[in-house]
């Protein structure tokens, strides 16, 4: 009987904690009506191409300022950011790569890194007014079922990186169940990346797990995040050597995320 109880008392307050989930994700959308929505969207739309003029897309849109706001007022996620200088003034030719562990990862990364450059699944395109902002300011969205639509979205990531502004990639594909970073990953972009030229930034994370949890269920208010940005990393430097490309860069983001663990459970000490 007490299991059922309990069982019951969880399911009460799993329905509750989604109810305060879409709320929330209702917020988040209100915040960015205001920047995107009413002037600076129908102008870009109207005036500007896509590729090459990311950097000013972002800037019309005030898409960064939103994700800081949402992240603060919303969410009262409290973000230490470390290693920013390690980000070049013009990211062109480079690529942002991170481990990913919950949908507030592109809140984080995007007030962290200064980007809205994102190679998404193609749910977030169909978000009100995020999806489409989200979309002139850089982000790549594909089907994952479709192998034709993943390669050309990896084509149009990659030649983005190389033209105009560095692309946020997440090699694990998916979010972490556990949020521990994965072992396997999908190495592709990174093959390309040699490939091209393309220098690459980590990036680590930690704490968003604990915001939202792989159940969507609900969300947990005013706790720490953290990223490290590690140094730039060149494929010059490895002598046409692309697996061993691949294990520098996903090794150097394992460190980082330890370091970004490091801090969170740091913060929740203080």
């Amino acid at each position: 009987m007490s299991e059922v109880i309990q069982k019951s008392v969880n399911g009460e307050f799993s329905i509750w904690g989604r109810a305060g989930l879409i709320l929330q994700f209702g917020a988040v959308i209100g915040l960015a009506i205001p920047s995107t929505l009413l002037i600076p969207l129908p102008l870009t739309q109207l005036l500007t191409k896509r590729f090459r003029r990311e950097e000013t897309l972002k800037r019309l849109h005030l898409m960064v300022l939103w994700a800081r706001k949402s992240l603060e007022w919303v969410l009262g996620g409290k973000l230490n950011v470390t290693g920013k200088h390690n980000i070049p003034p013009c990211t062109k030719g480079h690529m942002f790569v991170s481990n990913h562990q919950s949908y507030v990862d592109i809140l984080v990364l995007m007030s962290a890194l200064d980007t809205v450059a994102f190679l998404s699944k193609s749910l977030v395109k169909m978000i009100p007014v995020i999806g489409r902002s989200a979309y002139c300011g850089g982000t790549v969205f594909f089907r994952r079922n479709s192998e034709k639509e993943r390669e050309r979205a990896l084509e149009e990531t990659l030649r983005m990186c190389k033209e105009s502004t560095a692309v946020v990639v997440f090699p694990e594909g998916s979010r972490s169940r556990d949020g521990l970073i994965k072992e396997k990953i999908h190495p592709r972009a990174i093959f390309e990346a040699f490939r091209r030229c393309i220098k690459i930034i980590p990036v680590g994370l930690d704490g968003s797990f604990d915001i939202v949890s792989p159940k969507m269920d609900k969300v947990n208010r005013g706790l720490p995040l953290s990223v490290h940005v590690g140094e730039v990393i060149d494929p010059c430097a490895f002598s046409g050597d692309e697996q061993e490309f691949v294990r520098a860069v996903w090794g150097k983001v394992k460190e980082l995320h330890c370091l970004a663990s490091r801090d969170v459970r740091g913060m929740k000490q203080i």
